[in-house]
């Protein structure tokens, strides 16, 4: 009722996983890059399904890939924006219809989190990791590395809803990109386990600096 502390604030709802996630790894509730960012990075990792409908973000991925950065998404849904570049008429011109992904993962609803941990585990078991970074900046990583150990790819594969090779394939394309850019939408971070969803990737990107 108005007048009262029952009204809840969109805003909360919107952010507040990412917020959460956000702060648990990188003691810092906000994005960490702009938009512009996009243009000259090797690659982007879309985690959403949603980030088409924003015209935005929208014209940032199609000057990205003019500039032959790679674009994956990580989802449960294909996104038809993503596939079929659904671009704001002003910079759209005649590429109405390119494909801007060069990557799709459908994982399950929900899978995210076991799909970023197969992808680690097979950074590590490829000592792919930025190891000078992670011993000067993060911590905790030898309980997470112990934690992975204990995941078997049986266990990934059933939970994140795609088979290991794809969690290695991810591994590959990351593992060799120098830059990387991670962004991820409100159906990302809406999940049951949003803030948690937030964290895995903010801990995938960690563990390469």
């Amino acid at each position: 009722m108005l007048g009262t502390n029952n009204v809840d604030l969109y805003c909360r709802f919107s952010d507040g996983a990412s917020l959460a996630g956000l702060k648990a790894t990188l003691g810092v509730g906000a994005a960490t890059c702009s938009l512009s960012d996009f243009i000259g990075t090797d690659l982007v990792v879309s985690f959403s399904s949603d980030l088409a409908n924003d015209p935005s973000i929208m014209k940032y991925l199609y000057h990205a890939k003019r500039q032959r950065t790679r674009i994956v998404a990580v989802t449960p849904m294909r996104g038809y924006g993503l596939m079929r570049g659904s671009l704001p008429s002003v910079i759209s011109g005649g590429v109405f219809g390119a494909n801007l992904m060069d990557e799709f993962f459908q994982v399950c609803a929900g899978g995210e989190i076991a799909f970023t941990n197969g992808v680690l585990k097979a950074l590590i078991a490829w000592n792919k990791l930025d190891e000078e970074f992670i011993q000067k900046h993060t911590g905790g990583f030898a309980e997470l590395r112990a934690a992975l150990q204990e995941q078997t790819w049986e266990m990934l594969e059933q939970r994140s809803g795609v088979p290991r090779a794809d969690m290695e394939r991810f591994a590959q394309l990351f593992g060799s990109a120098k830059s990387a850019v991670f962004i991820y939408g409100m159906d990302f971070a809406h999940d049951e386990f949003g803030a948690e969803n937030v964290g895995a990737i903010a801990n995938l990107a960690l563990a390469r600096g």
